[in-house]
């Protein structure tokens, strides 16, 4: 059992790992037994033999690390911002050093009961769990400096009391194929300058 482990090589020394149920960094793999060092710090020791038949699902093996979110907005949100918005996100992923550019999705998915749901889907192409942890916080702080340019609000669930009044009702614009693409232009612009501003500059 433990010569088929060493020779397999189904993981190596600093991958994340789950073995039936046990989820950490694989620490040493030595003759007899696997050292894993779970989240909670603590040290789990598989004999090599159990691990010959077990299922091992190795994170560290990954090539690309997927990020799925939902972004609540706020149903005031206009058409042209909420079209700005998502294009503004999906040109983070077109430019973000590392994002897999031909697989991301920004769509507003859904309509809860209060808020326009914009479903995020990206994968990252990082070595390890700390660098996908700095480079999604990366992401998550551009898609912030966005929403702020943007006016963009974030909602929550909470209680509105709507008071009518007397008067003409204005509706709000309609959403046509040129409006919807400046939305779009504009929120290409604003992602450029956004990441042009927050790059560092090049020693000479």
């Amino acid at each position: 059992g433990s010569l088929t482990v060493l020779l397999d090589r189904p993981f190596s020394v600093g991958d994340w790992v789950v073995v039936d149920g046990v989820e950490g960094v694989v620490e040493d793999v030595g003759f007899r037994s696997t050292r894993i060092r779970t989240f909670y710090d603590s040290v789990i020791s598989l004999p090599n033999s159990r691990l010959i038949t077990a299922h091992v699902d190795n994170y560290g093996a990954r090539t690309y690390r997927r990020y799925t979110t939902k972004l609540n907005l706020l149903y005031s949100t206009s058409p042209d911002r909420l079209e700005a918005f998502c294009e503004g996100i999906r040109e983070l992923g077109r430019v973000h050093p590392s994002t897999r550019k031909d697989s991301f999705q920004v769509w507003v998915n859904d309509m809860s009961e209060y808020s326009l749901q914009v479903l995020v889907y990206v994968f990252w192409k990082c070595p390890d769990w700390e660098s996908e942890l700095r480079e999604r916080h990366r992401f998550l702080v551009d898609v912030h400096r966005l929403a702020r340019s943007l006016e963009v609000e974030f909602a929550y669930p909470t209680s509105k009391v709507h008071l009518d009044r007397e008067g003409p009702e204005l509706g709000s614009p309609e959403l046509t194929r040129e409006s919807e693409e400046s939305a779009h232009q504009q929120g290409r612009e604003l992602v450029g300058a956004l990441t042009a501003a927050s790059l560092p500059e090049s020693a000479d």
